[in-house]
């Protein structure tokens, strides 16, 4: 397949459509139903719609194994394993979100939780298909760039369902925010239905697992990639510890709500995606394991800034710098982890699986350090948690190198010398 032919506004557009709706129940439908009388209480509950994303590596083998028959459905009979997988999700999603518009959230309040918490399980089917068929369709030369679309496209949804569906939502209302949402959603799955999956994979599989042993390919995998598992490990501390602790230390110190939803969920947003969109040039420029050390330095820097916020140095200058840095460090890190993801997963014969394995590693530890971090500043200084986690930052950045060159971080086809 041609880079000219990649299917990427179906990439793209897929990929923004993963956090319209996340980034709605999380962030939107909070105020929403907060200003509508709906006690705390009903509002934590929507985290649990959230839950079936805890799930996707379960259901990455199934989707890496089987083909959803879909004949009867689209008139047409789809020989694409994950196109048919997409199309499933897709089309769940829309209806889902349909459903939720005609629902009542004050005598339905139950049925829209349920109905979120289906149509958060069809978008983790449609997260693990997407991963997955762009491990198969990109070589290593595009992968950089496919992984740039993905995370631009999460903070452009992102933007979209948690910022731009609130502010209009007076001329919107519940009904019409929700099957815009649908509307949406629906443009990608029209995109799905024209598609043409290739029958091959971009490049060979040159690791011998059997469709049978998953279980021990997953053990062989892990243990063949020790030093990346590692990384993986410890990375998402740099990210997290001073992030976590962003929203409550600038509510501490006096910051109105409406500035401090500006400034990081509008402001840092739009940061990240022109550093999710430049992470590709900066790989094509240096070099995979080049970049994930300077994100890394950038990630401490970043946490630096933080830790002069929670000595008292919270300016308005200060605070936009220190979050500037973060949303710089966070998706170009992202982008780079997730094509060495790739370029790992590409090729075995799972890829939707151990791509999976390799993303739920760092973003559930993500979600632990997060929360650990909270925990901690509840008994120490805001400053000491800070510190702690840009000495650890500073640190994986320095062994990086040395931990992962021998291990062939790229994890290129045997023929390619020249790691890049």
């Amino acid at each position: 397949m041609k880079n000219s032919h990649y299917p990427w506004f179906m990439i793209a557009s897929t990929y923004v459509t993963q956090y319209i709706g996340v980034a709605f129940i999380l962030s939107a439908a909070v105020a929403i139903l907060r200003q509508q009388g709906a006690e705390l209480d009903q509002l934590a509950l929507l985290n649990l719609a959230v839950l079936p994303l805890a799930g996707k590596i379960f259901y990455a083998p199934i989707i890496d194994k089987f083909h959803v028959n879909l004949r009867y459905i689209c008139l047409v009979n789809l020989q694409g394993r994950y196109q048919s997988w997409l199309i499933l999700a897709q089309g769940g999603m829309t209806l889902l979100l349909v459903l939720a518009g005609a629902l009542d959230f004050e005598t339905q309040f139950s049925g829209i939780l349920l109905v979120l918490a289906c149509y958060v399980f069809f978008m983790s089917i449609q997260d693990v298909s997407i991963d997955g068929l762009s491990c198969k369709l990109f070589d290593a030369d595009t992968r950089k760039f496919a992984n740039s679309v993905q995370f631009s496209g999460n903070l452009l949804g992102n933007i979209i369902g948690g910022g731009l569906i609130l502010m209009f939502y007076p001329w919107l209302g519940w009904q019409g925010s929700l099957w815009l949402l649908a509307g949406l959603t629906a443009l990608s799955l029209v995109q799905m239905l024209f598609f043409k999956e290739p029958d091959h994979a971009a490049e060979p599989r040159p690791y011998n697992e059997s469709d049978q042993y998953l279980l021990k390919d997953i053990k062989e995998f892990i243990l063949k990639h020790k030093p990346w598992f590692l990384i993986l490990g410890l990375y998402p501390i740099g990210s997290t510890c001073g992030f976590a602790l962003l929203n409550p230390l600038l509510v501490d110190q006096g910051w109105p709500l409406d500035d401090i939803g500006f400034v990081m969920k509008i402001y840092g947003s739009i940061v990240g995606l022109f550093s999710a969109l430049l992470a590709t040039p900066l790989i094509n420029q240096i070099g995979r394991l080049n970049a994930l050390v300077m994100v890394t330095f950038i990630q401490f820097t970043s946490l630096i800034f933080v830790l002069f916020l929670t000595l008292g140095a919270t300016s308005k200058g200060m605070v936009y710098a220190a979050i500037t840095l973060h949303f710089i460090s966070f998706p170009a890190m992202l982008v780079v982890s997730s094509t060495i993801m790739m370029d790992k997963a590409a090729l075995t014969l799972r890829k939707a699986t151990f791509f999976t394995l390799q993303f739920s590693v760092a973003s559930l530890l993500g979600f632990a350090y997060s929360a650990a971090s909270l925990a901690l500043a509840k008994h120490l200084q805001y400053s000491s948690v800070v510190a702690g986690g840009a000495v650890i930052t500073l640190l994986i950045a320095c062994v990086i190198r040395p931990l992962l060159k021998r291990s062939q971080i790229q994890a290129l086809p045997p023929h390619r010398h020249a790691i890049r």
